[in-house]
């Protein structure tokens, strides 16, 4: 049964234009009126126009697409300019063209000028723009343009499929937050943060040797102009190596607020010189660790960027060994529960919740009796101040 759609999707427009030809000439020939043959003499350009339209093999040469801007955060606007060139001079009336995509979040967004009409003519290359609005946050794919070439009344149509495969990454959008510096420790001292999360730059303690990540401030230039060998300077280590960043990674409302919260929290400690390390959990647990350079805080967005939310998803936090070198957890999350709140104070010694939510959570009795979990309250619209409101007593 399929076959035979197959081959009459292929046929039937030849079949219509050979039908529309012996119609008129049975017409014409019948009825033998100078107005009969009017009609046939009339008509029979355009159907044998049809008729080598349909003979005439249509291929593509080329396909080009361009998105501009080339980074794109979620809530922005691109614009997509798309060229094709076909091999052929035969002159089409016109042909539609459509952009074929993979992505339901694209399709649910309405785009808007991803089909157009063209006039083709003789004309070999030929573009059109448009424009995305409002793109949703994850990869989006571009599969290829379908062409849809047509005579002067639609009897007759060619379509040629072009396979030009494009993914849009859509970033999570970053909002400024104002960095506070939270407070650091040595190794004694009583009236100190437990955590920290800036490296004392001020007190070089000796020498190791350079590794590819180090900053160009850590480096030992009088070390480099004797040995013409890379060092970097080891500073005093405050109470703790790193902050570590972990995700919910459950489905809820609020995912996107919570995928929003923590790439602006990465964000603004990395440019704020601070020690961080990003843990996504889920089905497979992946480790960013120690990230200090702009590409490595791009990989972490590019995983936020693509990450999609787990139904009933399981958190295993113990065994892992991200969690033996850190002083504090910060750990966002958009549902608090008692549950929670015990595995993460068995896992660490200090985890600061970011509870993502329209409104402050409840704590209980037993709750509130893990000491070693500080519960901060989030306001989707607007944590500007997040990290001063975590110094507050």
């Amino acid at each position: 049964m399929m076959k035979w759609r197959a081959l009459y999707e292929k046929s039937k427009h030849f079949l219509l234009v050979s039908l529309l030809m012996i119609i008129t000439f049975c017409f014409a020939m019948f009825q033998g009126s100078f107005v009969s043959w009017f009609v046939f003499f009339t008509v029979s350009p355009f159907l044998l126009y049809s008729l080598i339209f349909l003979l005439v093999k249509e291929d593509v040469y080329r396909v080009e697409r361009k998105i501009e801007p080339s980074r794109v955060e979620c809530g922005q606007s691109a614009k997509v300019t798309v060229n094709v060139e076909r091999k052929t001079y035969f002159p089409f009336v016109y042909m539609t063209v459509e952009e074929l995509v993979s992505s339901e979040e694209l399709v649910k967004s309405k785009m808007q000028g991803t089909s157009t009409v063209k006039f083709v003519g003789f004309t070999k290359k030929f573009e059109w723009s448009y424009t995305l609005e409002n793109l949703p946050r994850g990869e989006h794919r571009f599969l290829g343009i379908e062409m849809v070439f047509c005579d002067f009344f639609g009897w007759a149509q060619k379509r040629v499929f072009v396979e030009k495969e494009q993914m849009v990454l859509v970033y999570p959008r970053v909002k400024e937050m104002k960095y506070v510096a939270l407070q650091t420790k040595f190794d004694v001292g009583t009236m100190m943060s437990p955590y920290s999360v800036v490296k004392d730059t001020s007190m070089a303690v000796g020498l190791r040797e350079y590794v590819p990540g180090d900053r160009f401030s850590w480096i030992h230039w009088k070390s480099f102009a004797k040995t013409q060998t890379l060092q970097s300077k080891e500073f005093e280590d405050r109470q703790s190596q790193e902050l570590l960043l972990m995700l919910n990674p459950d489905a809820s409302p609020l995912f996107e607020e919570k995928i929003e919260l923590a790439a602006s929290m990465v964000t603004a400690i990395v440019r704020g010189r601070g020690d961080i390390s990003f843990v996504s959990t889920g089905d497979k647990t992946k480790v960013f660790p120690l990230i200090q350079s702009d590409k490595q805080l791009d990989q972490v967005m590019h995983h936020l960027a693509a990450i999609k939310p787990l139904e009933n998803a399981t958190i295993n936090l113990r065994g892992q060994q991200s969690f033996k070198h850190i002083a504090t957890l910060l750990y966002v999350t958009s549902e608090l529960s008692e549950e929670l709140l015990h595995t993460l104070a068995n896992v660490v010694k200090s985890c600061i919740c970011f509870v993502v939510s329209e409104q402050p959570p409840i704590l209980t009795d037993n709750a509130q009796r893990y000491k070693q979990v500080q519960v901060v309250y989030v306001n989707p619209n607007d944590y500007y101040h997040l990290f001063a409101e975590v110094m507050k007593p």
